[in-house]
């Protein structure tokens, strides 16, 4: 069995899933400095899976 922790797909879907939870979380985050926070962090992964993804064209 081959460890795949380090793969580039692995890579992917554990930023695109750390994403949405952190958007869920804002979503549901009674106080405004917390939604903030969450917003934040879920930009920073979207930032990092940006260039993973393959160019479009």
């Amino acid at each position: 069995m081959t460890d795949q922790s380090n793969s580039p797909g692995h890579d992917r879907d554990y930023l695109a899933r750390r994403e949405a939870q952190e958007r869920a979380a804002a979503e549901h985050a009674p106080d405004p400095a917390a939604r903030r926070a969450h917003e934040m962090l879920a930009d920073r992964y979207a930032e990092r899976l940006r260039p993973a993804m393959p160019p479009v064209g």
